[in-house]
């Protein structure tokens, strides 16, 4: 209640996007960036990035009455991108994070040459819209962080916790509208986009507690797991929870000792292939093939069937890509959704690296694979936190194309912990150092 009466502005802002953008739809194109002019004016950062962050999150809803969301939050971001280069001033000093990715994006606007005519326009905004994100959202974490301190990051977890919160609320009044499938997805727009979003929630309230320990009471952390957790159980999400279960049991062994972490990563690793034969027969052992849906796992839900055709076409582009959103492009195509759907498969590729190979090539690829592991790399050195977040991320991300896309609610959330755990203005490593070594 206290965090309620001091930010209320920027409550009453947040609400009066969604009433605007539900009731008033295209006129909150212009409402929104007008509150953001205003925001701007009485210095609100850390206010414009909370707010970005539920923008992000309404626009992954498939509800009309939410579909505003979706052209606002490209305004938005070019808003957030003006106001940092026209007062870098007031971003001393510079955030430099999106430099490791620059080989990137050299080999990302590359590949938009190389892909269809009519895909030029969307590979070349979402290129701009990704490396946008890398360069805006660092600066405004640590000008958030040196304005608010606890308080940026008690907001920052209690917000996807409210709005958790509140797909259990309709959940209670019309189960209808927040599941699909017979699965529950809240308000986000499919089961497993809410398995991610708590996931990635959980992590950044770990992150938060790393920080602040005090961050919250007993009572309030409770609370907030429990909001998670229930979210990702009732989802189904497989994906995030064998992430969750992966961050609970490394963050606990390296603890213990980071070469016992170390050592049980490299023997999962080496024993992948038996795992995942006898996948099903260790399920039905445990009793879970119901919940776990174990007459998918054989078919990979069309996974399978979307990474054979994936694989299909990286072969005819394999060292550069065609382009951001040429997956989706493929996917899309009349005769290759007729043919995906007669072998069982809706969607896209489900996988965020055959995602990057096919739009950017095997080049782009590893450019973005050495830039992600070098920022988590460093952020090992500084907390026993950072390689089990590691290990999560990149399994969901796996098995969802999630960490391809610039402007969902998702990516957004590694970006923070990453600027958190890399930034020595937040995390500085002496220090953290000294603490782990007492």
């Amino acid at each position: 209640m206290n965090i309620i009466a001091k930010y209320r502005d920027l409550l009453l802002i947040m609400i009066s996007w969604v009433i605007v953008g539900m009731y008033l739809g295209p006129v909150a194109y212009f409402y929104v960036p007008l509150t953001l002019f205003f925001m701007k004016t009485r210095n609100m950062y850390m206010e414009i990035l909370i707010g970005f962050f539920l923008i992000l999150t309404l626009s992954d809803s498939r509800r009309d009455s939410l579909g505003f969301a979706v052209f606002t939050k490209e305004i938005y971001v070019i808003m957030m991108g003006i106001f940092l280069f026209m007062d870098l001033k007031s971003f001393k000093p510079f955030n430099r994070f999106f430099v490791r990715f620059i080989p990137f994006f050299i080999v990302a606007f590359m590949c938009i040459f190389n892909g269809p005519d009519d895909n030029y326009y969307n590979a070349f905004e979402k290129t701009v819209s990704y490396m946008l994100l890398l360069i805006v959202v660092p600066n405004y974490v640590l000008r958030a962080h040196a304005d608010h301190g606890k308080e940026f990051y008690k907001i920052a977890v209690i917000l996807p916790a409210v709005i958790l919160g509140i797909g259990f609320v309709f959940k209670i009044i019309d189960p209808f509208i927040v599941s699909r499938e017979g699965r529950f997805q809240g308000i986000l727009g499919n089961p497993n986009g809410l398995g991610i979003y708590a996931l990635l929630s959980f992590l950044f309230l770990r992150a938060g507690l790393e920080l602040y320990p005090d961050l919250f009471s007993k009572r309030e952390r409770n609370i907030i797991y429990a909001a998670i957790l229930l979210s990702i159980i009732l989802s189904g999400s497989r994906g995030s929870l064998f992430g969750l279960l992966i961050f609970i049991i490394f963050s606990y062994l390296f603890k213990l000792s980071p070469y016992i972490g170390a050592l049980l990563a490299v023997v999962v690793l080496g024993s992948f292939g038996y795992i995942s034969e006898n996948l099903i027969g260790i399920i039905n052992t445990l009793g879970l093939e119901n919940y776990l849906r174990t007459e998918t796992l054989e078919e990979g839900s069309g996974r399978f069937i979307a990474w054979s055709f994936s694989w299909q076409h990286i072969n005819e582009s394999f060292w550069f890509g065609r382009g951001f959103e040429y997956t989706e492009y493929l996917f899309d195509i009349k005769e290759n959704v007729i043919y995906l759907q007669a072998l069982g498969h809706q969607g896209n590729a489900h996988n965020s690296y055959i995602t990057l190979w096919l739009d950017t090539g095997l080049v782009g690829l590893l450019c973005y694979v050495l830039a992600f592991l070098s920022c988590f790399i460093k952020a090992a050195g500084r907390t026993r936190l950072a390689l089990p977040i590691l290990f999560a991320v990149v399994f969901s991300s796996f098995f969802e194309s999630w960490l391809t896309a610039s402007l969902n609610p998702f990516t957004i959330q590694v970006i923070v912990l990453l600027t958190i755990f890399t930034s020595d203005a937040i995390f500085p490593a002496k220090a953290k150092a000294a603490v782990s070594l007492q």
